[in-house]
């Protein structure tokens, strides 16, 4: 949320068939009208790495960067 990065930027965020989307959905919410944001919403537990690989393959960019949930970027990381 601290990032302030003025380039083209996609976001992905990655679902992983939580059992409980009711948790997640304030998130969806606060960034479904950003058009740098995209959800994916995988249906089963696919584990991370699956999970990483289809956002990759939604992605058109030339870098992509992996953040867990628990990733805590500096301000001029992006």
């Amino acid at each position: 949320a601290s990032q302030d990065y003025a380039g083209k930027m996609q976001v992905y965020v990655v679902d992983d068939g939580s059992a409980n989307r009711d948790v997640v959905a304030p998130v969806h919410r606060i960034y479904a009208s950003d058009p740098r944001f995209s959800f994916i919403l995988l249906a089963n537990n696919v584990g991370k790495r699956k999970a990483q690989i289809a956002a990759i393959r939604s992605s058109s960019g030339d870098l992509v960067l992996n953040v867990d949930s628990d990733t805590i970027l500096a301000a001029d990381v992006v």
